[in-house]
């Protein structure tokens, strides 16, 4: 039974990392990293109004990511807008107001395990969103790749060779947005982010072509969080911590060689 209970923490966390690896690329591509960080503190919101409807944690994360992104989107995702401070205004009242609802009705909600993370947590209801999504992402990213890489580099260009370009920008902040909530559970608020554009940013060091690094993010995920989850329970540490430090590690190591061999 422990067994069992070890299996599915580390299928979780899987599937969180390999779905964070793979749609970081496109956050690396179109400089977009303070979504993300945006997103995963607003999600407090998502979990207030949850327990004050009595609402699966789940669904609600769900429904709040799809929301977010669509508001985000209608509000800020145009090119006469100031996206990242949109972002962050948006991001901050959504705090805001999680607090207020659990001072005035919800009383005493426990965030933390949203905040700092717990991959141990994770039950069947989480690793199944987190499967779905994951089979969703990579999906994605075999049909979606060229058409988002050549919005990011010429919007107009990419409209006029008949790609569908709102279609594609709302289908990706809300993906994004979708994985982002999910992640939450795993690593925690406050390093979603980092498990975003940290194997993008490594994968960018090595790689010689888009799909390459694409490749090589969903990769290095894979064995990065295989070794953290290994540490972490040899150690008796938090895993959200370890996987972003062995990241991070990665991540100085690749490009003092780079620096080295140049």
């Amino acid at each position: 039974m422990f067994e069992t209970f070890l299996i599915q923490s580390f299928i979780a966390l899987i599937f969180a990392t390999v779905s964070c690896s793979l749609l970081g690329v496109f956050v690396a591509w179109q400089k977009i990293s303070y979504f993300g960080d945006a997103l995963s503190h607003a999600v407090l919101l998502g979990l207030a109004l949850g327990a004050l409807l009595g609402v699966n944690p789940i669904l609600a994360l769900i429904i709040f990511a799809v929301v977010f992104a669509i508001l985000i989107f209608f509000t800020a995702w145009n090119r006469y807008s100031n996206r990242d401070s949109a972002v962050m205004i948006v991001s901050y009242f959504c705090i805001a107001l999680a607090m207020i609802l659990n001072d005035l009705w919800i009383k005493n909600f426990d965030f933390s395990s949203y905040i700092f993370g717990d991959v141990l947590a994770a039950g069947s209801s989480e690793i199944m969103a987190l499967s779905l999504i994951t089979m969703v992402t990579v999906f994605y990213v075999i049909f979606g790749i060229r058409k988002i890489l050549l919005l990011n580099l010429n919007e107009d260009l990419a409209q006029i060779s008949g790609i569908k370009t709102k279609f594609w920008n709302l289908s990706f902040l809300i993906l994004l947005a979708i994985t982002i909530a999910l992640t939450t559970r795993v690593v925690g608020i406050f390093l979603t982010t980092a498990l975003l554009i940290l194997p993008a940013a490594i994968a960018r060091i090595f790689a010689k072509s888009a799909t390459q690094m694409m490749v090589i993010s969903a990769l290095i995920g894979l064995v990065v969080a295989s070794l953290s989850f290994a540490l972490s329970g040899s150690y008796n540490l938090t895993v959200g911590p370890v996987i972003i430090a062995i990241f991070c590690v990665g991540f100085f190591a690749a490009r003092a060689a780079r620096f080295l061999r140049r």
